[in-house]
């Protein structure tokens, strides 16, 4: 939780204000009116404003024109919230008559809330803050103005600045290296809790803020998550679901280890079912273009495990991320899936993780490993481009 704005953010929240206003004005909107109180949206005040965490409430306006407005409490402004904003009205208590003022003042004809019915990063102005909005500006054609926010919202968190992109490449850089330490702790008698507790305790010491890992330690057809302090044998295979956070922003990525008997050969289903994720991966990153739905992604990413004999896990190909593991944004994922939009264009400077996996979620096939090779990447023009060095091997630990 911050509750002051963080003097290193401060280039990234003016270029996040800019990405906003410019939306404004390529879309014909006069305003977008974020209408906050006590802990609610916090990714997205951080973004647009500084601190995490309202202590009161407040209403945060930008105008196509370029103003940027903020109505504050005291205590969030001695907190820090409106420091980059050009105008700040404090109010004591009732935030009506001040935005009624403001409201009469700009006049917008069209005017941006974040509800959304499919995004759920948009969907943060609750009911009764509705009914507050009403309240207060109802008479003055609220209803009649109102568009979603949702549009908005998605270009200013799932388009990232070089500053989001390098901070995601260091949190990536982070997770591999937790993962290395992982590979140099793997002994006979370790545990999947072991290993979680290595990573979340293990972050620090490279920069980040924290860190986690979901374990799934399995033999062959079985695909158990954990950690559940299972201990680690010959035959199974370790999937680490992992992250490191850093100023902010997280890491998604999968290893995946064997574990051998002594000189055990690499079993040849396991070696198939790596062959087919590399080659779907590669074919991702070749499909990862901007104007690009995100279901055709996904589509023509799991083609190329099946092609190969196996058949797809039931999840979504990737997704974007950024602030959060899942971030705004178009999903590479199903067309017909209504609360994880996949029928958005991706951009350039989006970054997604590319996920194939087999015998994870959902499918079972019971003469397959349970295994996954998720890597992130950003779009651009010329396909996507991963942020961080591959898993381009299978790992092995011999006990």
């Amino acid at each position: 939780m911050g509750l002051v704005p963080a003097p290193e953010d401060a280039a990234l929240i003016q270029q996040k204000q800019q990405q906003a206003l410019g939306y404004l004005r390529d879309n014909d909107i006069d305003a977008w009116l974020v209408f906050v109180r006590e802990g609610s949206e916090p990714i997205l005040t951080s973004l647009i404003a500084g601190p995490s965490y309202i202590v009161q409430n407040a209403a945060f306006i930008f105008t196509r024109d370029g103003r940027r407005i903020a109505l504050l409490e005291p205590i969030d402004i001695q907190n820090g919230a409106g420091t980059y904003f050009d105008e700040v009205i404090e109010f004591r208590f009732d935030v009506g008559q001040p935005l009624r003022q403001v409201w009469a003042r700009l006049d917008p004809r069209r005017v941006a809330l974040n509800y959304s019915a499919t995004e759920f990063a948009a969907d943060g102005l609750t009911l009764g803050m509705y009914r507050r909005l009403l309240d207060a500006l109802g008479e003055l054609g609220l209803e009649q103005r109102m568009v979603s926010a949702e549009n908005l919202i998605v270009a200013i968190r799932a388009v990232k600045t070089e500053e989001e992109r390098d901070r995601l490449k260091t949190a990536a850089e982070i997770t591999i290296e937790l993962a290395r330490e992982m590979s140099a702790a793997l002994k006979p008698g370790i545990t999947d809790s072991d290993l979680a507790d290595l990573v979340r305790e293990r972050a620090t010491a490279h920069g980040a803020s924290g860190a986690s890992a979901s374990l799934a330690v399995n033999g062959v057809g079985k695909n158990v998550k954990g950690p559940l302090g299972k201990v680690i044998e010959p035959g199974q295979t370790i999937v680490s679901d992992m992250g490191a956070v850093y100023k902010g922003y997280k890491a998604d990525i999968k290893r995946l280890w064997y574990v051998a008997a002594g000189d055990e050969p690499i079993p040849e289903v396991l070696r198939r079912q790596w062959d087919a994720c590399q080659a779907s991966l590669a074919g991702a990153l070749k499909a990862l273009r901007p104007g690009r739905p995100g279901y055709e992604v996904h589509e023509e990413a799991w083609a190329y495990v099946e092609e190969r004999g196996f058949p797809r896990d039931n999840h979504s190909y990737g997704h974007q991320i950024g602030r959060e593991a899942h971030d705004a944004g178009p999903w590479l994922g199903e067309r017909a899936n209504p609360y994880r939009p996949a029928e958005g264009r991706l951009e350039a400077g989006m970054v997604v993780t590319l996920d194939p996996t087999i015998n994870r979620v959902g499918i079972s096939r019971p003469d397959a490993f349970c295994m996954g090779c998720e890597e992130m990447a950003e779009v651009t023009e010329g396909g996507g481009r991963l942020l961080h060095e591959p898993q381009d091997e299978l790992w092995v630990a011999r006990f």
